[in-house]
């Protein structure tokens, strides 16, 4: 896991090593910060003779008698000091800038991976979980790197120096201090497995967590309309408690460690004292001696004590980053296969060629379907709940591929065409358009990233929408809510229009277009809706039948079959279910509620 993040660190390889270098020069500092109390010990207050060069650098400080001497000393201690705390900020500046750059280029790589991923994956994935992974997962990156890295890093460094001082003080005593390390080894093998896991399964249920709050956000009108927002509440304390409950174990794990390592760092630091105690009356070592390795030993042992910390870091940022790389290293099921190509010329056949589809072994959603579509044709696609239409339309823009058979277009199997150039030959208009938070002018430019404030105007001219856009106070620099919320429904339909409008691509999807709209609202929409197929090979799939008996064909589904085929003239002349089923919905149809009827004039719905 940590060899992957460090892939990143080409990203911020300056700060990263700028970083490095003032730490290591603050640690060399850090070395030094115990020798002026053994002056001050030994030479000043005690009754030995300190050396030569020591003596030469004293009329620096102007210490000539004792209160020179301890003014020495002092100001020893605060210039060391002050260069070693900069060195560490000026470090850690740099190195957080280099985590925040990692975590940055780790976000996107999985932001892009999540928008690779075929639409099945998404299916089984909750938004709250990839949200929570992209959003906070990620930034365990940061964490390994200046919670865990680093410090073994620069402890590292403090452990060889220290130990090297100690041998030159002392070596009994350094053998001594050396003799609990292993214990430090066993608490780590100990408890770094149970962190991992315990990590894993509190970062899971925060991100259940997440997703509770996102699904009830994102239907919060049902919630209130249905008065849910007790049974909802409970859902979510329950799930919160699971996540808190995680979280105890968690760090009841983490401080049980803590305290094994530090009770440690006591048994070494009591064993060194009586040795060094012993030592000091038996005249092998000065006071000022001792002190000075008592201080390294605080040295030795703090990057020991770090050492073990900073694993139980590394575990629980392992178990975040593999819920980062379960997207990144996630397979997509649609991707471009070898050799997939543009065509220069298109025009605009769509075929299903023996196309059977299922999402499971054990549901068969379509079987044998055979359907030409010429260019410039509309078809429409008929049946009850479940009979498969959804499917079919999402096979037209590849977000499946059949499990039998091909879909075809001009010719050419889908699968045997770049992706991005067949979507680009595709423009859907879904019964709930799916507008973002930004702009008007934004929000119909998705159709064609690029377009000029021209043809985006008059994109919206052609949807009908260009009246109701201009009244608004900021026209088409209007900042819409989250999903177009400050509009009606007939405007955010029209803005999907204009969309399709300003992509002009030569398949058109109208997926259920008027479902969400009542009669006065769809049948100012027909003439827009008509104008939008106007040379454009349509698929209409629709529920309510008023959109489509102008159709070309008309294709019954179910149960995933074509059962019935024709005109509307020629399927409701019959006994056949689709004149059953327009029974039921018009027994008296409106004429003026159908595709090419006349235009109606411009209003705000």
């Amino acid at each position: 896991m940590v060899r992957r993040v460090t892939a990143y660190w080409k990203t911020a390889r300056n700060e990263t090593l700028a970083g490095a270098f003032i730490l290591i020069l603050a640690t060399a500092v850090d070395l030094l910060q115990p020798w002026p109390i053994k002056w001050l010990v030994d030479y000043v207050f005690g009754n030995q003779t300190p050396p030569a060069w020591l003596v030469s650098l004293w009329p620096a400080f102007g210490a000539r008698d004792m209160a020179g001497g301890i003014a020495a000393v002092c100001l020893s201690i605060l210039a060391l000091a002050l260069i070693q705390r900069a060195g560490v900020m000026g470090g850690n500046f740099f190195l957080l800038r280099a985590g925040a750059r990692i975590v940055q280029q780790l976000r996107c790589h999985a932001f892009d991976q999540l928008h690779r991923l075929s639409v099945a994956y998404h299916d089984r994935t909750k938004v709250g979980d990839s949200l929570y992974r992209v959003a906070y997962d990620a930034h365990a990156a940061q964490t390994l790197l200046n919670g865990a890295l680093v410090p073994i890093a620069t402890g590292s460094l403090v452990l060889i120096g220290a130990v090297a001082v100690m041998l030159q003080i002392n070596a009994l005593l350094t053998v001594v201090t050396l003799a609990v390390t292993p214990l430090f080894y066993v608490i780590i093998r100990s408890f770094g497995g149970r962190i991992n896991e315990q990590s894993r399964r509190y970062h899971e249920h925060e991100s259940a967590l997440v997703s509770s709050v996102q699904e009830s956000l994102s239907s919060i009108r049902a919630i209130q309309a249905f008065t849910l927002e007790p049974e909802t509440r409970q859902r979510f304390v329950e799930q919160s408690e699971r996540s808190l409950h995680a979280s105890q174990r968690m760090t009841r794990t983490q401080l049980a460690y803590a305290a094994c390592a530090g009770l440690t760092v006591s048994v070494g630091t009591a064993a060194v004292v009586w040795v060094a105690s012993h030592q000091v009356m038996q005249g092998r070592m000065s006071v000022g001696d001792i002190l000075v390795f008592l201080a390294y030993l605080g040295m030795l042992y703090q990057p020991m004590n770090t050492f073990s910390q900073s694993a139980s870091v590394i575990e629980s940022a392992r178990a975040q980053l593999r819920r980062v790389f379960e997207i990144v290293d996630a397979i997509p099921d649609i991707t471009d296969r070898p050799g997939a190509k543009d065509l220069p010329v298109v025009r605009g056949v769509v075929e299903f060629r023996d196309v059977s589809f299922h999402y499971s072994p054990d549901q068969p959603v379509l079987c044998g379907i055979n359907l030409k579509v010429e260019p410039g044709q509309v078809v429409a696609i008929v049946g009850r709940t479940g009979a498969g239409k959804t499917t079919m339309a999402s096979l037209l823009l590849r977000f499946y591929d059949p499990t039998i058979g091909a879909v075809l277009f001009d010719g050419h199997d889908f699968r045997d065409l770049r992706l991005a150039f067949l979507r680009r030959q595709v423009s859907v208009v879904l019964q709930d358009p799916i507008l973002f938070a930004t702009t008007i002018g934004d929000n119909i430019a998705y159709g064609r990233p690029g377009a000029t404030p021209d043809q985006i105007q008059e994109a919206a001219r052609r949807a009908q929408a260009d009246e109701f856009i201009r009244v608004l106070p900021q026209g088409y620099d209007t900042m819409l809510g989250e999903r177009g919320v400050n509009l009606s429904g007939g405007q955010r339909q029209r803005l999907s229009i204009a969309r399709a409008f300003l992509k002009d691509a030569p398949i058109l999807i109208l997926d259920e277009p008027t479902s969400a709209l009542d009669s006065q609202t769809e049948q100012a929409l027909m003439a827009c809706w008509r104008e939008l197929m106007r040379g454009r090979t349509t698929f209409i799939i629709a529920h309510r039948l008023s959109t489509v008996r102008h159709a070309d064909q008309i294709v019954v589904l179910d149960q995933g079959c074509i059962v019935e085929r024709g005109s509307h003239e020629e399927l409701i002349q019959q006994k056949t279910r689709y004149a059953e089923m327009y029974r039921t919905q018009w027994a008296d149809p409106d004429p003026q509620v159908a595709l090419g009827a006349p235009c109606q004039p411009s209003k705000v719905l």
